[in-house]
């Protein structure tokens, strides 16, 4: 890849604030409030509503009826499906010899247990997964149907961030990760037999007022849009107050300082996969015939597990990249219906943009601290701090959330690392 000279600033200084640790309390404390609120409002509407429903004329057959509402109370909870389904086991099954990096299965285990102690909450069941994923993320998911009604509190680490991560920073993702199950989950998301009751006594109501069309049978449908843009919507809205205070719910069990390296790790992986992400964007948009899945598939066989910062990496990548290229430049008839069956639709002049914004952020110019110095001595996280602040016109990694993240769902790296450094007398003296 071509090397572009870092030297341009930003017009303008990022948005750095953040928001202290009252704020955030008392943010979180207001939102569930409202969902409280709106809880209500669900419970009264499910009571008038199926009562107004009972003493309709019956215009549809029973089965019909019971299906429908079976469908939308049921419909809320199709991400257990897809959970359940992914390729991961319980860290308990994971053989105690495997190696996961720095990790084994018993120091997994061992390190989920003290944070659960460190945070108190050694008497709460989680289950703790491994999944066979290269992404470098992790998950968390609780599942009541009212609070205290537990079925599916879990965690999931990805294998990535388990090899990525030492000790005490994969201590501080857990930690991050309890904390949106136990101390930040939003009560909205504790309710949800509340929330499927509505979705299928909505479904009867939609249902009901369509039943002289034949999309009526489509109500349950309309009412788990509904549920959901009236149930979560709010939720989505304070996610990154949220996480801000999972942030601090992982340092407080690990300890500040991890929790911060842990996010420049992380970021500096993510800023590595999109450089190598790039070159299969721009390997499309050189080679018109290959499906742009194929070379997605180059990346992600290229990708280990943990780092991909390193030249073989990229090596592997443009090796990956010219064999799937090799085998589609051919005059075969084989290559013509390879051609005919493989190609995709891919917008080109969208493609073009991309890479040319790519291509731009990276000659952005980057703050002046070498973040593998600043993981490899903590000492210097202070400097490392004033350093973002110093420089507002500058990024501190080629991500185009660290540019402004208000359009996604996370702070980006340079506002978390700020609100853990702000906030640490506070967090340190939990």
């Amino acid at each position: 890849m071509e090397s572009l000279p870092n030297t341009q600033t930003l017009s303008q200084p990022r948005r750095l604030n953040t928001p202290t640790r009252e704020a955030l309390l008392q943010g979180f404390e207001a939102h569930e409030t409202r969902s409280r609120i709106w809880l209500g409002v669900e419970v009264l509407i499910i009571i008038v509503g199926l009562g107004w429903w009972l003493i309709q004329p019956t215009t549809l057959p029973g089965w019909q009826w019971a299906l429908m509402f079976t469908v939308g109370f049921l419909g809320l909870f199709d991400f257990i499906v897809s959970q359940q389904l992914s390729n991961r086991k319980l860290i308990n099954d994971v053989r105690p010899d495997a190696k996961l990096g720095k990790h084994t299965r018993d120091s997994l285990l061992a390190a989920t247990e003290r944070v659960k102690e460190k945070l108190g909450l050694s008497q709460h069941p989680v289950r703790v997964y491994l999944a066979r994923e290269k992404e470098v993320n992790a998950y968390a998911m609780r599942l009541e149907l009212l609070p205290g009604w537990h079925l599916f509190n879990q965690v999931q680490l990805n294998r990535s961030i388990v090899h990525l991560l030492d000790e005490k920073e994969l201590e501080s993702v857990i930690g991050h990760e309890l904390g949106h199950i136990y101390a930040w989950s939003p009560i909205g998301s504790r309710c949800m037999l509340i929330h499927a009751l509505f979705s299928g006594v909505l479904t009867l109501l939609i249902g009901q007022a369509l039943s002289d069309y034949e999309i009526a049978l489509g109500a349950p449908l309309l009412a788990l849009f509904v549920t959901r843009w009236a149930a979560f919507s709010t939720w989505t809205t304070q996610i990154r107050m949220i996480e801000f205070l999972c942030d601090d719910y992982g340092a407080c069990a690990a300890g500040v300082i991890p929790a911060m390296t842990a996010e420049i790790k992380i970021g500096i992986e993510q800023e590595a996969r999109a450089e190598l992400l790039q070159q299969v964007l721009q390997a499309k948009a050189k080679n018109t015939s290959v499906p742009i899945s194929d070379l997605m598939q180059a990346y992600e066989d290229a990708l280990p597990f943990g780092e991909v910062h390193s030249e073989s990496a990229r090596e592997h990548m443009k090796a990956n990249i010219k064999a799937r290229m090799a085998g589609d430049e051919t005059s075969s008839m084989k290559g013509f219906f390879n051609y005919i069956y493989k190609s995709d639709d891919t917008d080109h002049e969208a493609l073009d943009e991309i890479i040319d914004r790519s291509k731009r952020l990276r000659q952005l110019a980057k703050v002046p601290i070498s973040l593998p110095e600043v993981i490899k001595n903590p000492q210097l996280m202070e400097q490392c701090v004033q350093q973002i602040e110093a420089h507002p016109q500058h990024l501190l990694l080629h991500l185009e959330e660290e540019i402004d993240d208000r359009q996604v769902t996370h702070p980006n790296v340079s506002r978390r690392l700020l609100y853990l450094w702000r906030n640490r007398e506070a967090i340190m003296a939990d």
